[in-house]
């Protein structure tokens, strides 16, 4: 049995409710793993070009999403910290795309 959830989002405040949708997003999509390697989605990295030009423009992107006392983006800097001579895309990972999860727009 699946869980499905469902978001529905109103005129009044559609911005507000899509930032949250954003940040919930990354937060659960976005892995840092004990061996100092950061896990992007297939989904985020094949869109990369809508927020980026690279993966190290990307990362910079994704962190300033983040709130600055969570646990991911201080997580993520860290990886960063241990590597601090390596490049992003190098310690960055991709998830494959789960086909499971789906948007749902009405037109």
């Amino acid at each position: 049995m699946h869980l499905i959830q469902v978001r529905i989002y109103t005129a009044d405040g559609v911005t507000a409710e899509l930032e949250k949708s954003k940040l919930d997003y990354l937060q659960a999509s976005i892995l840092a793993t004990s061996t100092k390697r950061i896990g992007f989605p297939e989904l985020l990295l094949r869109n990369m070009l809508d927020f980026s030009v690279d993966t190290d423009s990307l990362v910079e992107w994704v962190c300033s999403q983040l709130p600055t006392s969570g646990t991911l983006r201080k997580s993520m800097v860290d990886c960063f910290r241990s590597h601090s001579n390596v490049k992003p895309p190098t310690i960055v990972e991709k998830i494959p795309y789960d086909y499971e999860f789906q948007y749902l727009l009405t037109i």
